[in-house]
């Protein structure tokens, strides 16, 4: 898989891939990585280039800079400018404005049959704390802060923000930081369940390697069976998701990684697994 953009002086999202893991980082560091309807375009794109590209067992989100993503870019566009984003772009685009895109990409980040790892590295604020919750396990710096700071300006929730809250930190909790908009530290937000780790900044680069590494390394099936079950789930009756869960280790269970796995235990070493 290649990165179309890799031309572009300043792309606005950088794509790499290495020993299975693909990394997407906001690149507009001198905006805060505030997110366009353009940012947005080239990030479903990939998207749906990683989940087609077998080379990939892991997606990691991150942000290029001090921060992950200060939200929606508020700066105005001239109408041809927002003619020109919102057109569609690449083969299967449906086009829309900034709201449509971002929610596309936010259900591909959830439906992706591969692990997220959000490596939050500053402030995530807005529809890009939405984002970064989007993500399937996060890891924040220490100076790293959270917030859905939607209602400063007047607005509700949007990217997806009062499901992904209530399903992490519960209904009222949920309310409470949707109503008062305030920023979360890493280790509140840790605390609170938003956030999986939190290493020192310096730290960070490492960690999210090691994590990232390791889930590379893994039954990728296994782990796309393990999400949709857990994110489809929660929608479904206990009778209805373990019939999902039959159905699913049915599939997993003719995957070569299953058979390596069987024969890694019976020789007492580690499995060596393909993704397949």
């Amino acid at each position: 898989m290649t990165d179309s953009r890799a031309t572009s002086p300043e792309p606005s999202l950088l794509f790499d891939l290495s020993g299975g893991v693909a990394t997407l980082t906001l690149n507009r560091p001198a905006a805060r990585n505030a997110l366009t309807t353009a940012l947005f375009c080239e990030m479903e794109r990939m998207l749906l280039e990683v989940e087609a590209d077998d080379a990939v067992r892991v997606v990691v989100l991150t942000g290029a800079g001090r921060g992950f993503s200060a939200g929606a870019d508020l700066m105005p566009v001239s109408k041809e400018e927002r003619r020109r984003s919102e057109a569609p772009s690449f083969p299967g685009d449906a086009g829309g404005d900034i709201l449509d895109r971002a929610n596309r990409c936010i259900l591909r980040l959830r439906r992706l049959p591969k692990p997220v790892l959000g490596s939050i590295n500053g402030d995530a604020v807005g529809v890009g704390c939405s984002l970064a919750l989007a993500t399937d396990l996060r890891i924040a710096s220490e100076s790293a802060r959270l917030g859905v700071v939607f209602s400063k300006i007047g607005l509700g929730p949007d990217g997806g923000a009062s499901a992904l809250l209530r399903e992490l930190v519960g209904p009222s909790q949920a309310l409470e930081l949707l109503f008062l908009g305030d920023l979360i530290d890493a280790a509140e937000a840790h605390r609170m369940g938003l956030v999986n780790r939190v290493v020192p900044d310096d730290e960070l680069a490492n960690a999210t390697a090691d994590l990232s590494g390791r889930l590379a390394q893994g039954p990728t099936r296994a782990y796309g069976s393990a999400k949709e079950a857990v994110y489809q789930g929660a929608r479904m009756s206990f009778e209805s998701l373990l019939d999902l869960e039959a159905r699913n280790q049915k599939v997993v269970s003719r995957s070569d990684d299953v058979r390596e796995g069987i024969r890694a235990f019976r020789e007492k070493r580690k499995p060596e697994f393909r993704g397949r």
